[in-house]
């Protein structure tokens, strides 16, 4: 398989088990706490929530979180692709394709600090647990994203530049649209609500059409 291909597969498939995962089977199957809850109150209600089915719990956050990563290297593989001194946009994909896994990693611990969470709950010191599972509500969900989003935009806009299909320009130019959109919410701390998350779905959708797109072009 050509990394064109491999890359096309990572962004059409793991974006969609991702939601599939984190916002369909998570909140129906395991739970996220109550609603309202704020503070300390919200970190033990998610542990509990997530406590009643622990090894599904693992099972569910792990399938998402390998889908996460497959999308964030499925980026990392097409910035890398649409590298090369001659070609529009360099500039743009050589930092896309250092930010993407480092924003990655970020991302990685910030979910790490869950798993970290459940143990010490399951070892009975619940005083930790509370700690590290509220760290884990608020890590990655600022300055990682704004790395993410970034990639993302520079990634589009690269693909769009240099392509002269008339498919693969669109797509770029829509993917690279929406992650600055994105990118100001994130960098402007905007309280979208669920604007916000409609705009992240559509980064998604956009993820998966260049995924596919990817994969009509010949390696």
């Amino acid at each position: 398989m050509s990394s064109k291909n491999l890359s096309g597969y990572l962004l059409a498939v793991s974006p969609i088990l991702m939601i599939v995962m984190f916002a369909v089977v998570f909140p129906a199957v395991i739970g996220t706490g109550e609603d309202g809850l704020k503070g300390q109150e919200l970190a033990k209600a998610s542990i509990e929530a997530g406590m009643e089915h622990v090894h599904l719990t693992y099972v569910v956050a792990t399938i998402g979180g390998l889908a996460m990563m497959g999308m964030f290297l499925g980026y990392t593989l097409w910035a890398r692709l649409l590298q090369g001194d001659d070609k529009k946009g360099n500039a743009l994909v050589v930092v896309a394709s250092i930010a993407m896994p480092v924003a990655a990693a970020g991302m990685m611990m910030s979910m790490d600090f869950n798993f970290a969470a459940a143990r010490a709950w399951i070892k009975g010191d619940e005083v930790n647990a509370l700690t590290i599972q509220a760290v884990a509500e608020y890590a990655g969900n600022n300055f990682i994203w704004t790395f993410i989003f970034l990639s993302v935009g520079f990634t589009g806009l690269a693909s769009a530049l240099q392509t002269t299909d008339k498919i693969s320009k669109i797509v770029g130019y829509i993917l690279a649209v929406i992650a600055v959109i994105m990118l100001i919410i994130n960098v402007g701390g905007i309280d979208g609500g669920g604007a916000a998350f409609i705009i992240f779905l559509a980064v998604m959708i956009a993820t998966v059409a260049s995924g596919v797109n990817l994969i009509r072009q010949k390696a």
